[in-house]
């Protein structure tokens, strides 16, 4: 855990020094700015690919009916790239802001333990106060979803790390998603709990869960 932390540490001065957002098609110049903004003010665990790919998704998913919603919100730096491209949508983020919870079978004991990215609501709240249209729930997900239980979702973020969180927020998730919504989440190629939850619960449905090679994501387009 601690040497992925100094690589992905080292990767994110690059790009702010840089500007190598490991980006080698498209235009690499359209987002750099906010994630150079982003890296530079919070502990950020997206390398330049994954916050590229997320802000894309959220701009592709513009025309989507639905909100925004992301699970694990950290320290918030992740809910400030999506703010930055979200539009009129609203933006709603889940956080025990207590750390993960315990941790279960499928999860791989020496890369987590409870209580790790702990984060401060307040903090965040503030990080994020410049931003319309967001709102914050404190607790663990999906006890705290009741407000948006009847709304149909655009994209979704989820970075959770541990197989019980990922399986409770796809199963939350998938049903309220609109057709052409896209989910993506971090870690599926670095935590064998995420993996997990993401191959069992698309095992029989028609998405195919498609891996974003330049970091860990994995992403889902809603049919």
């Amino acid at each position: 855990m601690l040497i992925e932390i100094i690589y992905r540490n080292l990767r994110n001065q690059l790009l702010l020094r840089f500007g190598l957002d490991l980006v080698k098609v498209a235009d690499r110049k359209t987002f750099l700015g906010p994630i150079r903004r982003v890296m530079s003010e919070t502990s950020i665990l997206l390398n330049g690919c994954e916050a590229y790919f997320l802000m894309s998704c959220v701009t592709a998913t513009a025309n989507v009916e639905g909100e925004i919603a992301e699970v694990g919100v950290f320290r918030g730096g992740s809910a400030k790239l999506i703010a930055e491209v979200k539009g009129d949508r609203e933006l709603h983020l889940f956080d025990s802001f207590g750390g993960l919870p315990e941790l279960t079978e499928p999860d791989p004991g020496p890369l987590f333990r409870p209580g790790q990215f702990h984060a401060r609501e307040a903090d965040v709240r503030r990080y994020l106060s410049s931003f319309t249209r967001v709102f914050i729930y404190k607790g663990w997900f999906p006890g705290t979803a009741e407000r948006v239980a009847a709304m149909k979702f655009s994209f979704v973020h989820l970075d959770v790390d541990l197989f019980e969180p990922t399986r409770d927020a796809l199963e939350f998730f998938y049903p309220r998603l609109s057709r052409g919504a896209v989910l993506v989440s971090h870690d599926y190629n670095y935590a064998a709990g995420v993996r997990r939850a993401f191959d069992e619960f698309f095992r029989g449905r028609p998405e195919n869960v498609l891996q974003q090679p330049g970091g860990t994501q994995c992403f889902i387009v809603k049919q």
